[in-house]
């Protein structure tokens, strides 16, 4: 059952332990699990996030934000045979973190951490082209593997190219579109949470361009196969980057093998360009069978608010202005075929983090099913600062599911559960509209029915005053909560379905759930296996380090 605060300490809610930095890198160990896995569960779970918040366990050394830490990779390599897991994790060793441990602090801005200390370097650093050595390459929102290698990806350029089997760090990934400089360039925000289209075998990902002259968004496919019609010679992937450009000094520490895999990803990406009228902070999109979908939320780039932040630091997404009681949400509609915009359709105002799926209508190709989970407003980023998380302050909780059908005929979208119960909470109106009144984040589905109609959504439960107390499923049909799992005093992370290779498909919830647990009090951690249709417990494997918050995984 839930914990609740009564006179046993072991009973007391605290995320202390949550924040607390790990192990600098443990070689690889194997586990076995306590319980009974499925002999067919067999493949690697990888995850990424916050490893460690201060320099050398240095408190005086803190970021600030709950998106700021070092990012941490982990590895759990799960043998069904054998019954056991086979964990590595090692910090990435990023320019921002191999700098901060050389000069004992953190040397460039992260999310919500500006090391600048003053206030005439922060507003010169506005107008002025800064030094390379400023921009923070460090990744630790999520992982994915493209053309074999693997990817850690966060919101800002480029990503760190990691090997899969020994998690060593090659190098940056620094030949995509939106690495190169724009003129009058402010900055640029990018999607960590890229997207594969099995369809069309390729990846799908964007970024934000915003300068002091115009704006755009920057849509890549990138192919599965490298282009055989347009090669790049050994050597051109530093050509392509002038002298003077920002990343020259990065690209020459590149080994050989990361130096290959970016001419690859070069030769392999599709760029489409759109005007970008009012840039707006984008987490996540979705993918339908034929469609790319944005949410083009109302939280707009500003510059007085851009200026402001300069000044007084706080976090990136400062430097924008919530509209919502004035502006609407528009969904931006691009042919995953063409790359060309099909349609930007109004609808209402909300801030999210996370699309959860998106479908077309079996019957009319030209409507499409889009879930989110949903807040009122954006101010939960505000309530991840670290001293209140610490402190288990977390007074507003995480999102709703909403729903919203998108018509391209007819231009028009309708929220499918509008007003089907009174406003309350916090995030009234997104509680008022939900299909299941519960509050939730980091939603994953059955990875077989992304882009097709689906049931099932797995999230972790964050209620006010609670920061991720528990894993649950959700009935999108029924539109009910119909299982949790949850144990006193302890933290789950985002859950991974793995579908049963022979599931019959007509069962969607064939298969298991993967989530990395921390009980906070004993400050130790395990790796959790779910069945995916009772949501009862299987097995747990107790891992050699704790593993503080973490983001986001898959499971290959």
């Amino acid at each position: 059952m839930t914990s609740t605060v009564n006179e046993n300490d072991q009973q007391v809610w605290n995320n202390f332990n949550l924040f607390a930095s790990t192990t600098d890198s443990v070689t690889e160990e194997t586990i076995k699990f306590q319980g009974t896995i499925p002999e067919w569960l067999k493949g690697t779970l990888y995850r990424n996030g916050p490893g460690a918040n201060e320099v050398n366990n240095d408190l005086t050394t803190s970021v600030y934000h709950a998106f700021d830490g070092f990012a941490y990779i982990q590895k759990y390599n799960i043998d069904g045979p054998s019954q056991t897991v086979r964990f590595r994790g090692s910090f990435i060793k990023s320019r921002a973190y191999t700098e901060a441990l050389k000069h004992g602090r953190l040397t460039v801005r992260q999310f919500g951490t500006d090391p600048c200390k003053s206030i005439f370097g922060r507003f010169q650093s506005l107008f002025t082209r800064r030094d390379p050595s400023t921009y923070s390459d460090d990744t630790g929102v999520t992982v994915q593997l493209v053309q074999n290698e693997l990817l850690a990806l966060t919101e800002t350029i480029g990503g760190s190219v990691m090997d899969p089997d020994t998690l060593e760090f090659l190098g940056p990934l620094r030949a995509l579109p939106y690495d190169q400089k724009v003129d009058s360039e402010l900055f640029t925000l990018t999607t960590a949470h890229v997207m594969h289209d099995d369809k069309r075998k390729m990846t799908v990902g964007y970024g934000g361009r915003i300068s002091r002259k115009e704006h755009w968004l920057d849509v890549i496919f990138i192919s599965d196969e490298p282009s055989k019609t347009d090669k790049i010679e050994d050597g051109d992937i530093d050509e392509q980057l002038p002298l003077n450009d920002r990343f020259i000094h990065i690209t020459r520490n590149m080994n050989e093998r990361c130096k290959d895999y970016n001419q690859r990803i070069k030769s392999s990406t599709k760029l489409f360009r759109f005007p970008y009228e009012n840039p707006c902070y984008m987490h996540s999109a979705s993918i339908s069978e034929d469609y790319l979908i944005f949410t083009e939320i109302p939280l707009h780039f500003n510059t007085f608010n851009a200026i402001w932040n300069s000044i007084s630091g706080g976090t990136i997404t400062d430097m924008f202005k919530w509209h919502g009681q004035t502006k609407p949400t528009y969904f931006r509609i691009i042919s995953l075929d063409t790359g060309e915009q099909i349609a930007r359709i109004p609808g209402p105002a909300f801030f999210m983090f996370h699309h959860i799926n998106s479908y077309q209508s079996k019957d009319n190709k030209n409507k499409i099913t889009v879930d989110i989970c949903g807040f009122d407003d954006p101010q939960i980023i505000n309530e991840f600062y670290l001293d209140k998380l610490r402190e288990n302050i977390f007074p507003s909780g995480a999102g709703y599911l909403r729903r919203f059908e998108l018509d391209l005929d007819a231009n028009t979208c309708i929220e499918s559960n509008a007003k089907a119960r009174e406003p309350k909470g916090i995030h009234r109106e997104s509680y008022a509209n939900s299909l299941v009144p519960v509050q939730f984040e980091l939603p994953r589905i059955n990875p077989i029915f992304i882009t097709k109609p689906y049931r099932y959504i797995y999230a972790v439960r964050a209620p006010p005053g609670r920061l991720f107390d528990g894993l649950i499923k959700l009935d999108a049909e029924s539109k009910q909560q119909v299982a949790v799992w949850e144990e006193p005093c302890s933290s789950p992370s985002e859950p991974i379905f793995v579908p049963r290779p022979d599931a019959n498909h007509d069962q969607e919830d064939d298969g298991v759930v993967l989530s990395i647990i921390l009980e906070q009090h004993a400050k130790r951690s395990f790796i959790l296996v779910l069945d995916g249709i009772t949501f009862k417990e299987l097995a747990r494997a107790y891992l050699p380090i704790h593993i503080p918050l973490s983001f986001h995984g898959n499971f290959y």
